[in-house]
C-alpha cells in the first residue's frame, strides 16, 4: 500500500451495510409507523466533480428509491426494512431528500436540501444496497 493509498483511503466503495431482518419482526397488516411507497428505483455511480469525493464513494453503486412517504418521518442515517429479492432486509438510510422540479443529478448535485422528508411528501432515498427493490414495495421503519 503506498503514501496516497494511506493518505485517501481505499479505491473502491465500501461493502452495503444492509442485514437481514427476521420476518417474525414484520407487521403482520404490512404498516409500519413509517412507510414510504417505492415508484422508481434505479443505481447510481454519481462523479467525484459532481457530488465530491467522499459523497461519491458513499454512494457509488448504491440505490436510489423515488416515492411517496404516506406515513411519518424518514431522515438520513435512519435504518429501514425494505424487501429485496423477497427477503426483508435492513438498511441504512445514506440520504434523503424532496423531490421537487429538478432530476434527481442535479438534485443530489446541489446537495441544499434538508435531510428530513415527511408524510405526504413525494422524495427520494438513496439506500445502502447494491440491489434494487421492486417498484410498488413498501419501505418500513419502526
Amino acid at each position: 500500500m503506498g503514501f496516497f493509498s494511506k493518505l485517501f483511503g481505499p479505491k473502491e466503495a465500501p461493502a452495503p451495510a444492509a442485514q437481514p431482518f427476521p420476518a417474525e419482526s414484520i407487521p403482520a397488516d404490512g404498516n409500519y409507523p413509517n412507510m414510504f411507497r417505492v415508484d422508481e428505483s434505479f443505481m447510481i455511480a454519481p462523479k467525484a466533480t459532481e457530488v465530491g469525493i467522499k459523497r461519491a464513494k458513499l454512494y457509488k453503486d448504491r440505490c436510489v428509491v423515488r416515492g411517496l412517504v404516506s406515513v411519518g418521518t424518514f431522515s438520513q442515517n435512519d435504518v429501514v426494512v425494505v424487501f429485496v429479492d423477497g427477503s426483508p432486509m435492513q438498511v441504512p438510510v445514506l440520504d434523503v431528500m424532496k423531490c421537487d422540479a429538478l432530476d434527481f443529478p442535479s438534485e443530489l448535485a446541489a446537495n441544499m436540501h434538508k435531510h428530513t422528508i415527511e408524510t405526504g411528501m413525494t422524495a427520494w432515498m438513496i439506500l445502502d444496497i447494491s440491489s434494487l427493490p421492486t417498484v410498488g414495495a413498501t419501505i418500513g421503519k419502526f
